[in-house]
């Protein structure tokens, strides 16, 4: 659906051609050029405050965003993403600088999602099958230390489950963004966008399926998120800080050359 430019009253084109029309951001005013003057309508249309613009893109060599976020028992992570592989590649998605992390592996067709807790066993949930190449996809996954039960989903629907046994998924961290470390370990190919984290929630399938929004991001403020990183939109795309919108003040940086990207999920 077309939508129209939009001006202020300060900046009204000088030169317009007759039925050039646009929506005045600070009059909240339709105002259209008939050739000679400016005729202006008045619309009780407010354009929204939520806007995506930018996501983070990184290289697949060693780009990372670094954050200061502590461990929790019962968290819950969402995170879009839009990877960009080579065949055989793994990529973290997050990781706490160690052996916990979410991140995906890509066969040359499909991609296996896989959260991971430490060395036994490997591979705590895992989702294959996934043809989500160069293509944005929603990516949340929760653990919850009352039931001791992580859950992961792609695209707002349940793939995986787990319950604790052994060395299992029951503390995370998303200390590092995109790569396992600042070495270049796990490196993530492709782009990341509207990274929301919560300490101490587990997120319900409803709440994700929400989230996911049919494939459209949204607000997430009414979630009260601990930590989200919008990916350039509260810095507007400059810079090497992301600015955590969350309750948790914890910034994250960008290291070794990732760059803010247009391509956002829509």
């Amino acid at each position: 659906m077309a939508k129209l430019n939009t001006v202020t009253s300060s900046t009204r084109p000088a030169s317009p051609a007759a039925g050039e029309t646009y929506f005045e951001t600070d009059t909240n005013k339709i105002i259209i050029w008939d050739g000679s003057a400016w005729t202006e309508l008045v619309s009780d249309y407010a354009p929204p405050s939520f806007a995506n613009q930018y996501s983070v893109d990184f290289d697949g060599t060693d780009d990372v965003i670094t954050t200061a976020t502590a461990y929790a028992t019962t968290w819950s992570a969402s995170v879009w993403i839009k990877p960009n592989f080579t065949s055989g590649a793994n990529g973290a998605i997050f990781s706490d600088a160690g052996p916990r992390r979410l991140y995906i592996y890509y066969d040359g067709t499909n991609y296996t999602v896989y959260l991971r807790q430490g060395s036994s066993p490997f591979n705590i949930i895992t989702s294959s099958g996934n043809a989500i190449h160069d293509t944005w996809t929603h990516i949340a996954a929760t653990r919850d230390s009352s039931t001791s039960t992580a859950v992961l989903y792609i695209n707002g629907s349940q793939v995986g489950t787990v319950t604790d046994g052994g060395d299992t998924p029951n503390k995370q961290k998303p200390t590092n963004i995109g790569c396992i470390n600042t070495s270049g370990l796990f490196p993530f190919n492709g782009k990341i966008d509207e990274f929301g984290w919560w300490d101490g929630t587990a997120l319900s399938s409803s709440d994700v399926t929400a989230i996911y929004n049919s494939g459209v991001p949204g607000d997430l403020s009414s979630y009260s998120p601990t930590s989200w990183w919008r990916m350039g939109d509260d810095d507007s795309g400059t810079g090497t800080t992301i600015t955590d919108q969350g309750s948790g003040g914890n910034d994250g940086t960008l290291t070794n050359g990732p760059t803010f990207s247009s391509d956002v999920p829509s």
